[in-house]
């Protein structure tokens, strides 16, 4: 965990996209280190599939980005974790309004092959000690 979803326009080559993907776990990875389970989804959107503010296929879609992740971590952490996602993305897209929305979910929220995260003994004690 944490799980990210990139939404962007059409249009970045091959190697741009494998370097965006380490450089974006690579920044998850420092603020959410635990465990060792980015998964990041990136979804490239063409113009004719793309409303920004009400107009459809007039400019490229802006990037957004939603991370799912686990509740707690250091506050700085994540504040670089955010500046470096958005030099990222703004190397390989350079696109204006760039937004990153985190949800970040208690354990008891959580379940992993049907069982709640909250009820794995050592993943919560791991947890604790990676987030202390």
């Amino acid at each position: 965990m944490p799980i990210a979803y990139l939404d962007v326009p059409l249009g970045a080559a091959l190697d741009q996209k494998k370097h965006l993907m380490q450089s974006l776990y690579s920044a998850l990875h420092e603020a959410y280190p635990f465990p060792d389970d980015h998964r990041i989804f990136l979804r490239e959107w063409p113009l004719d599939s793309a409303s920004q503010n009400g107009g459809l296929g007039s400019e490229p879609t802006k990037p957004v980005m939603l991370i799912h992740g686990p509740q707690g971590g250091d506050l700085d952490a994540k504040r670089k974790m955010l500046k470096d996602i958005n030099a990222a993305v703004a190397e390989v897209y350079r696109l204006p309004d760039f937004m990153i929305f985190i949800h970040e979910y208690p354990l008891d929220l959580v379940a992993h092959e049907g069982g709640l995260l909250a009820d794995n003994v050592q993943r919560v004690e791991e947890q604790a000690r990676a987030y202390s």
